[in-house]
This record gives structure tokens, sequence and C-alpha cells, in this order.
């Protein structure tokens, strides 16, 4: 949300996902830690800083029976985001113009209040009214999730950015200014040739924020105001207006997994607090930014997370066996990893057997009492398991929340809508179709950004509104691609040309179920 709207009319900020936001994650970390928050299915949610409702009406259309309110500031998001929920149709979100301060009493109480990508960049008396809301309009077991800059991380992001608003000192044109910081980023990214450590972190830095969206640069880097904070500072003032630390909307940013045990007993040794645990990791860590959880001060909280709620939850994970088979054998270690790079070594055969279940269901997420049950019969032949034995159920509780900590898994609450295989007739979310006929970014039924940036795909996701089976969904497809001279008919054979496509075809459709773009 801006301080000044015209900045933001004339430069648009890029509308953006933030699956960290969704009420269901936030659900799942507030039980973790002994709070009872509502149901993500039923809820209310306030975001603040809407801007074009990028994040709050996707939430909105898979959560039918929960309500959802934004507001921004800049007039022009919003009319974007008022057409996006006029074309679908939605009636259980509104986004409002204005400023927070219009926030009162007549809003009612919200379950859940989001303000992502907002704190560091609004004047104090804002900020003050901000934490306020969270105080006042948020419910007794409500969650507000807040963003901000954080020290020391951003000691070093601030030198950058000192640099370009230097530069860009005389300049007034938001394009203007804009063109020039680029300039200057990637010439200063360019002349850094040498092994000096510094300049070559200086150039990984320069070469991430050449790769900014020109609104985000603008609105972010370029900002009049972006006040980096350290943690402790953002608890004081959260404090002041009697809200108290629930934890990080990524869990696994509270982990010390990935140092060494001398490393982790001293942080132990220097953590008295939670509060004080959290800002030595961010010093650890070099952190610069973070997504806080805040709730009610009056609330008994738990100190560690409850690994038995991981019974009531939904269970996830991109993780595979590097090997060509999982060995279930007790004793024999197994290395898994996800696509992003998270690593585990285990023996523990009953988590192998999870894993290789939850590696064959993925995306969808399946229920923890159908993982322990398929799970334990994997292991018939292997050893003795009684999927029902409270014990069995604890080990393998604790040891997916013990994934959960390093990003190997996922929980859920609710099931999203999400076909896993493809139908006949195959849907594309009405999101995902509204956002590709606009742009290359959409998002899928698990609140993720997907880019979408072929014009194939673009309009396989327009052509699948149910309707059109493979045989009309290949006719389209070869027509397009004559009308495009992109056709390859090698041989003069058409026929082969066609079932190449055809195969090519189910390839792309079986893709974008597996990223969460089709619905049951």
């Amino acid at each position: 949300m801006a301080t000044n709207s015209s900045s933001y009319d004339s430069i648009l900020y890029p509308g953006y996902t933030h699956p960290q936001t969704h009420p269901d994650r936030l659900e799942i970390i507030g039980r973790l830690f002994g709070l009872a928050p509502a149901s993500a299915r039923r809820c209310r949610v306030l975001e603040l800083g809407c801007g074009n409702g990028a994040n709050l009406i996707p939430m909105a259309w898979g959560l039918p029976e929960s309500e959802f309110v934004g507001i921004d500031l800049a007039a022009r998001p919003i009319a974007q985001g008022r057409e996006m929920i006029r074309d679908l149709g939605l009636r259980n979100v509104r986004l409002e113009h204005g400023s927070i301060t219009a926030i009162n009493a007549s809003w009612g109480k919200f379950d859940y209040i989001l303000a992502h990508g907002f704190y560091s960049w609004v004047p104090p008396e804002i900020q003050e009214r901000m934490l306020g809301i969270c105080r006042h309009a948020m419910a007794p077991q409500g969650i507000a999730f807040v963003s901000y800059n954080a020290l020391p991380g951003c000691h070093l992001r601030k030198m950058t950015r000192e640099m370009m608003l230097f530069h860009i000192r005389d300049l007034t044109a938001p394009q203007e200014r804009i063109n020039q910081a680029q300039a200057l980023v990637r010439f200063l990214a360019d002349a850094q040739d040498t092994t000096d450590e510094f300049r070559l972190w200086m150039k990984a830095e320069l070469k991430q924020i050449a790769g900014h969206d020109e609104g985000h640069l603008f609105h972010d880097e370029l900002a009049e105001l972006n006040e980096p904070l350290y943690f402790t500072q953002f608890m004081e003032r959260a404090g002041r207006h009697d809200l108290q630390y629930l934890g990080e909307a990524d869990y696994f940013e509270m982990s010390d997994h990935g140092f060494k045990d001398s490393v982790r007993q001293t942080l132990k040794q220097l953590a008295r607090s939670r509060i004080l645990r959290e800002q030595y990791l961010d010093f650890l860590k070099c952190r610069r930014f973070r997504q806080t959880l805040l709730c009610q001060r009056e609330v008994p909280l738990q100190s560690e997370p409850d690994a038995s709620h991981v019974a009531g939850f939904l269970v996830s994970s991109t993780a595979g066996c590097t090997s060509s088979s999982t060995d279930l054998r007790a004793g024999v270690t197994c290395e898994f990893e996800t696509p992003k790079g998270g690593k585990l070594e285990t023996d523990y055969a009953l988590g192998k057997a999870a894993l290789a279940v939850l590696g064959e269901t993925w995306p969808v997420p399946i229920a923890f009492d159908e993982l322990m049950a398929r799970s334990v019969a994997r292991l018939e032949n292997e050893t003795s398991f009684d999927q029902h034995d409270p014990q069995h159920r604890a080990q393998l509780a604790g040891f997916l929340l013990q994934l959960y900590s390093g990003g190997l898994v996922d929980f859920r609450i609710a099931i999203p809508t999400v076909a896993r295989t493809v139908s006949e007739r195959p849907e594309a979310s009405p999101i995902a179709r509204w956002q590709a006929e606009r742009g290359h970014v959409v998002t899928s039924l698990f609140h993720l950004a997907v880019k979408v940036e072929d014009e194939i795909g673009k309009n396989l996701l327009a052509w699948l509104d149910g309707t059109c089976d493979r045989k009309i969904l290949l006719e389209k497809l070869w027509k397009l691609l004559e009308e495009k001279n992109a056709l390859i008919v090698k041989d003069e054979n058409p026929e082969a040309a066609r079932r190449s496509l055809a195969a090519e075809l189910d390839k792309n459709l079986l893709k974008l179920a597996r990223f969460g773009l089709l619905v049951k």
C-alpha cells in the first residue's frame, strides 16, 4: 500500500500471490504453537495494502465459505481487482479504495490480518495504526501476518539502494528514475570482474536487483520510505500494542538446521527466550526479510511446536529418493531430495515408506491417517508396524514435523479442488484462465505463482473450460501452430505429425495437473 497513491497509479506494482499468507498456512502454525485459530474453510480475512487483489482473490475463489476484505490507497489496482472479482462472479470478497485509517469497529473482527510488503514502506504513524488494527480488529484467537525488511541483512541491501538514490537524485520523472537506476545497476554489476569476495557479493546483489520488475524496483528499492529494523525492535513495537510473537509464516525459517552442532549448542545457550533465539538466528543467517506472525498477548502459547497436531493435518511432499528405488528395510539409509535442493538422509523405515507414498500422491495432499495406513501396508513384508499404535503414530508425526521444519514436506488443512489426473474434458481453474488472458503469471490451486510465458501454454489454459475433449484440443493446437507457421510435418507425413502433437498435448496437460492448475 502506498502513502503516495499517485505513484502507485502511475507505476503499477506487480500483483503477487503469497502462499505464506494463506489462512490454511497460518492456521497450521497457530495450531502447532497452541493457538485455536478459526478454520481456514470458514474465516474472515483482511489484507492491508492489497493492491490489485492478486493475493486475496484466488484465496476467495478457493475458500467460498470464507469472507475476504482488502484495502489499498491506489485507485488503479483496486479497479483492476474489482474487474477480476466481477468477471469471476465472486461474492465473498470486496476491495476498498482508501487509507487503513478508515478501518474502524464497523468493519468487525477478522480471524486473519495480512500486511505483506507494507510495514517498511509507510511512515511511523501508519505503522502504529497498522499494529493497532492488528490488536483491535483481530479476533481473540486471530493471527496477523506482517512482513518487513530486517537487519542485519538489509545493511547490505541498503548500500545498493543508496547508490541508486544518489545516481537519480536530480530526476523526478518515475520512468526516468527507473531507467537510470537500472542502467547504474547493470554498469556496477558488469564492472565486478575480480575475485575479491566483497565485490563478488555486490555483483550478485546487483544482478538480483537488475532482474526485478520495474514496479518492484520503483516502489521497493527506490521508495522514499524503506525502513529495515531488527526483529527485537519490531517485537518491542508490537508489544506496545499488546501483541505477542507466534512464529514465522515460513516455518522452516525458525529452524537452525544447516548449522553444525557446536553452533546450535551455542545458540541454545544464548537463547534465553524465543525472541532472543530468533534475533540470534537473524545474526547467523544475515536475515534481510521477515514474515512474522502475531497474536493477542492474552493467548497462552507453547514455546515448542506440538507434534501431536500433525495427526490432524494433510501432508504432501515433492521429495523423491535419489536412488532408483526406495529400500524400505530398517537400518538402510536412503537419501531424499526436493526439486529445490532440500535433502534428507534417513534409515527410519516408516518414514521412508511415507515419503514413497507422498511421492506417488503429489501434488494432492493426503490425510495423516491415510498416509499412516498406506505406509504401514508397504512395510508388511519388511517389519512389524501397527497403524493404530500410539507410539508409531507419534514417531511418524514427529518425523514429519522435523521434515516440515526443513521444508521437505508441506501441511494443509483443506484439500484444494485440484485434479491429480487429466480428465476426458480437462478444466483449468477460472482464476488461472482469467490471468492467462492478461499476463504470464497464473495462480495454482495451491496458491502458488506459475509462469506461463509461451503462447501455446497461455492458449491451452484459455481452452480448458471443461467443454473440450482431446480431439477438439488437438484441432485447436494444430490450427494455432499453422497460423504461427510453427507446425512441423516431417517427411510430408501429417498423421505422424498429428500423433506426435497429441503426445505433446498429453504431456502438457499432465504438467498443468502437476502444477495444480486443473480442477476436479
